[in-house]
């Protein structure tokens, strides 16, 4: 509640990686949160990938969904919102 008083109108999302965060996501004032990892990304050393999992946990969100986390361009993810395709770094 004290970022949202801070920040008003802006644009507010939460990193989320389980089922857990989800769900306290859910009792948030927030406008999104990004889910992942989705897979292996060769910028950052994440443990815990979703994969096929993710279509769930996106269904879970009353929020709109970012799937991060080794996203590719052609990826289609049911239950999402969009794909983040992490800082140009994508390759083909």
């Amino acid at each position: 509640k004290l970022i949202r008083k801070k920040i008003g109108n802006k644009i507010l999302g939460l990193s989320t990686h389980n089922e857990v965060e989800i769900l306290e996501a859910n009792n948030l004032d927030l406008d999104y949160i990004g889910l992942g990892a989705f897979r292996e990304t060769s910028t950052k050393d994440v443990s815990n990938h979703l994969g096929e999992n993710i279509t769930y946990l996106a269904k879970i969100s009353k929020y709109p969904v970012g799937v991060i986390g080794g996203v590719k361009k052609d990826d289609r993810i049911e239950n999402t919102t969009y794909n983040v395709i992490g800082s140009g770094l994508y390759e083909d």
